[in-house]
């Protein structure tokens, strides 16, 4: 079997949820640590980093990531960081009217964190669950916590929810996000003794009941 079937068969299996979710899969082998690992590779990826304050004036972060997604599963397991920015650049850049010059693009209005969010439905201290909520658009839920339970530690600000900044490509009404705190034995299994952490939209928990 070739490395681009075998790549293809694993993405069919994650299809629903993306190829760029590979938080807790496994096959893909150790992630490489490189000492003194330099900003750029290569002069193209600074380009490539330059090109993009073109697009983001226009448009969301979360549709920038969600473009990204957009990729062809085996061309994103294959291609390094900058050339996904470029893949997604491009595409961005053709979308705003840019490669052919056909519009001019707006900055659209952008959020500031509220390190005070007014109505908080939850407290440090409560458990909730995060919802199974599979979507063929933008989420920053990482799969692998999908339907676990952790402690809220705080209701850390108010954002507004990547799934639909990354469909409009603007920012609409903002949710509380809170930081919570899961054991990492409950999320991946009885040899982990550590905590983590994550932040989580308002929309993408519930209620625990235990």
């Amino acid at each position: 079997m070739s490395t681009r079937r075998a790549i293809d068969e694993i993405v069919t299996l994650r299809a629903v949820d993306g190829v760029h979710d590979l938080g807790g899969m496994h096959g893909f082998g150790a992630v490489p640590i490189e000492t003194g690992e330099p900003l750029f590779h290569a002069p193209w990826e600074g380009r490539v980093w330059a090109l993009l304050g073109a697009v983001m004036p226009a448009t969301t972060i979360d549709r920038f990531r969600w473009t990204i997604e957009q990729m062809p599963p085996a061309e994103y397991l294959t291609s390094g960081y900058y050339a996904r920015w470029l893949w997604a650049i491009e595409r961005l850049a053709n979308e705003q009217g840019l490669l052919t010059g056909s519009a001019e693009p707006a900055p659209i209005a952008r959020p500031k964190p509220s390190s005070r969010p007014a109505t908080a439905r939850w407290q440090r201290g409560e458990r909730v669950r995060v919802l199974n909520r599979v979507s063929a658009g933008h989420t920053r839920v990482p799969r692998y916590l999908r339907r676990h339970v952790g402690t809220v530690e705080r209701a850390a600000f108010s954002w507004p929810p990547p799934a639909e900044s990354a469909a409009t490509g603007r920012y609409g009404n903002a949710e509380v996000v809170y930081t919570v705190a899961f054991a990492a034995a409950d999320v991946f299994g009885p040899d982990h003794d550590h905590t983590l952490t994550a932040d989580l939209g308002e929309s993408d928990l519930e209620d625990s009941v235990t």
